[in-house]
């Protein structure tokens, strides 16, 4: 009796078109994992949420720290003050004064008590003789009564939108 045996398969070589799609696709994947390389997760860059800048001095915290004005010489100072510390502070407040300027600029002052929070805006806190245009910088004095002093360069913004009804206080004749 004679077994059949049955003759090995010949191998068959892939086709030009699957391994093209193949080659195509891992090509594909490696130029596409290589965006992240250059493009850094915005969540990893730190930066201020805010219009305003923050500042610290000393136990005093300062948050969007913006004037709101128009050029015309009054800001209005907008922004968030806290008092972190467990005493009474006076907070002062004034633009640095303009070499060419023929007036020096005033500022203004507040006090905090221990652990509390102010909104600039809503006590009435302006400056005087400050004649940036929105969008320019104005380095700002800040001093604490306990904490020192720093100076921050503050953005001004125009009084359009959201700060429309952040308008200087009339002033008496």
């Amino acid at each position: 009796m004679k077994r059949r045996i049955p003759a090995p398969a010949p191998a068959r070589r892939p086709s030009t078109r699957r391994v093209t799609t193949v080659l195509a696709g891992v090509a594909l994947a490696l130029a596409t994992t290589g965006c992240q390389v250059n493009s850094p997760v915005q969540t990893d860059v730190a930066y201020v949420p805010a219009d305003g800048v923050p500042a610290n001095v000393g136990e005093l915290a300062l948050r969007d720290l913006a004037l709101i004005g128009d050029g015309s010489g009054t800001v209005v100072i907008s922004g968030s003050a806290v008092n972190l510390g467990d005493q009474d502070m006076t907070v002062k407040i004034a633009a640095q004064a303009d070499p060419n300027a023929t007036t020096a600029p005033t500022g203004s002052e507040i006090s905090l008590r221990p652990q509390e929070q102010v909104a600039l805006a809503s006590k009435g806190l302006q400056l005087s003789g400050v004649k940036t245009k929105p969008g320019g910088l104005v380095p700002v004095t800040v001093t604490s009564s306990v904490g020192g002093t720093t100076v921050v360069k503050v953005p001004v913004l125009a009084p359009k939108d959201y700060y429309s009804t952040v308008t200087p206080a009339p002033t008496g004749s």
